[in-house]
Order: C-alpha cells, then sequence, then structure tokens
C-alpha cells in the first residue's frame, strides 16, 4: 500500500489527539513503523499495516492509502525482476515513470 500523503496523515493523527505511540499502540504496530509513514520516512506499507492505521484513526480504508498503485509498482518490481529488460520496455511504453522506485 502506498501512503497518499504524509501530510494528511499527520493532520488525522492531530484531529485524533493521540501521540504516535498511542496510534502504534492501538494499531498493533511498533512505533517506529508509525512514525515512518507519519514523518515520510517511509512510504509503503502492507495491507494490515495500512488497515490498522485506518482504524486507529477511524478513517475509512483507502483515504490515506492507495490501493491501485502498490498493486502496481509491485506488478512492475516483478516483471522487472524476471526480465532484465523490462524496464528499458516499460518506459518506452510509458508505464515505468518517477512513482515506481526499482
Amino acid at each position: 500500500m502506498r501512503l497518499r500523503n504524509r501530510l494528511v496523515l499527520a493532520a488525522f493523527v492531530d484531529n485524533a489527539r493521540m501521540s504516535e505511540r498511542e496510534i502504534a499502540r492501538r494499531a498493533g504496530l511498533s512505533h517506529s513503523t508509525a512514525n515512518h509513514l507519519i514523518t515520510g520516512r517511509r512510504t509503503t506499507c502492507s495491507l494490515s499495516t495500512a488497515v490498522a492505521i485506518a482504524q486507529a484513526l477511524h478513517c475509512p480504508n483507502g483515504t490515506l492509502f492507495n490501493v491501485e498503485e502498490a498493486a502496481e509498482q509491485q506488478a512492475v518490481e516483478q516483471i522487472a525482476d524476471y526480465e532484465p529488460s523490462a524496464r528499458s520496455a516499460l518506459e518506452r511504453l510509458g508505464g515505468f515513470g518517477e512513482d515506481h522506485n526499482l
């Protein structure tokens, strides 16, 4: 799952009036995982982490994290892993941009 916007996540945390440690505790995560997402050090996480954070913040699923981009990124990575020339092929087709970090 890809974090849509770090500032939106931080705003939800501020609005909930909870510390990063409290968000992490309620979500069943380590403090460092919550901190890295809130500060923007990390921009991706697992589906279970995204759901847990959304639930801890009483936020609808899909508001903070984008499913489609993460799935697209995973597909691109799998293609590139199997075929070294896939990166240049995807670039030529316009399917490999700045949003993809390989």
